[in-house]
């Protein structure tokens, strides 16, 4: 009687069986990448303007174009911290201020090129080397709750030393720098205006009545609409947004000893596996129609371009300065100016 093999029989049935499987997974691989293609492409998108406006933006275009774009909406900081990790999935970061874009070309994030429509944007709005472009600006203002400032006595603020008054004391809402591109700006504001030591100085005094450093800079016009502060301290276009929802006791005014402003960029991640697809959105937004769909969701911003209408509330008024740091010298020195109100008014 021929004895029962006690080898190993059942090594090839597995082995075939091990690689039908294998096979399968190949071609439902394969057959996800064809779908995938077949799809087309798309975008992942971190944008750090407003959140209905940067939906809106990505929803438009892929009605335009029949590219889909996930938007994901970030401050300016996180959002640089984010984009400079090495496995960060995004293919296009837009909204924030260019100072940050600046640092952001510095450590190679960007992918260099001129899209279509950067002619009309001036050439203080752009990088010269196509590494990031302007597509609108917003102007540093104060944001003020009429019914809270009449309970304190006061009116609405005209000069940056208005915010001082102690009768403010716990009722003012300002962006962090370190969190917020905004933030950043009220602070080389200071600077530009006051020179380093004394713009800390100053910082250190409107502290006293700051209720809270919000993380972005869109927040602080929200606290003021609760009527939580009196004054919030913003880009001016996020308190046209509460004013328009019909929050009618917020008022818009800037300081006439001079303010800041930022130019709200866009830029191609050098990372994107999808370049084409992601210099068509560029171009998008630098186009008539992507510069003006705020007025048309109620988020008004003043378009990068100079050829196109704007919201006349948050133009600069005659007779008001911009008074701030040089672009590239703002840039160079964020970290060193943070660290100077990190440890001169925070600590």
């Amino acid at each position: 009687m021929r004895r029962p093999n006690r080898g190993r029989p059942r090594a090839r049935p597995l082995a075939r069986i091990g690689g039908a499987l294998v096979l399968c997974l190949v071609m439902t691989a394969s057959a996800t990448i064809v779908v995938s293609h077949a799809r087309g492409p798309h975008l992942s998108v971190l944008c750090s303007s407003i959140e209905d406006l940067c939906q809106e933006w990505g929803r438009v275009f892929r009605e335009r174009t029949g590219i889909t774009a996930t938007i994901t909406r970030r401050s300016a900081g996180e959002a640089l911290t984010l984009i400079s990790q090495s496995d960060n999935q995004f293919d296009l970061w837009m909204g924030g201020p260019a100072e940050m874009y600046v640092l952001g070309a510095e450590r190679g994030l960007f992918l260099d090129h001129v899209p279509a429509g950067a002619e009309h944007v001036p050439d203080g709005r752009k990088d010269p080397d196509g590494a990031w472009t302007g597509i609108y600006q917003g102007v540093l203002g104060f944001c003020s709750n009429s019914e809270v400032l009449a309970r304190a006595g006061l009116d609405a603020p005209r000069r940056w030393d208005d915010l001082l008054d102690p009768r403010l004391r716990g009722l003012v809402s300002v962006p962090n720098p370190n969190l917020s591109g905004t933030g950043y700006t009220m602070v080389e504001t200071q600077v530009a205006r006051l020179g380093s030591d004394a713009a800390m100085d100053w910082l250190s005094r409107l502290d006293v009545n700051v209720l809270q450093y919000t993380s972005s800079g869109l927040a602080p016009s929200g606290v003021v609409a609760r009527g939580e502060v009196a004054v919030a301290v913003t880009f001016t276009q996020h308190c046209a947004k509460q004013i328009d929802q019909g929050h009618d006791e917020l008022t818009i005014t800037y300081p006439d000893d001079g303010t800041g402003h930022e130019i709200g960029a866009i830029a191609v991640l050098a990372g994107t596996d999808q370049p084409a697809a992601a210099q068509r959105f560029e171009g998008f937004m630098l186009s008539a129609d992507g510069q003006s769909l705020g007025g048309e969701t109620g988020s008004s911003q003043l378009p990068a371009r100079d050829d196109l209408g704007h919201d006349e509330r948050l133009a600069l008024p005659s007779g008001t300065s911009l008074v701030e740091l040089p672009l590239a010298e703002a840039a160079a020195r964020q970290r060193e100016l943070i660290g100077l109100f990190d440890e001169r008014v925070l600590s």
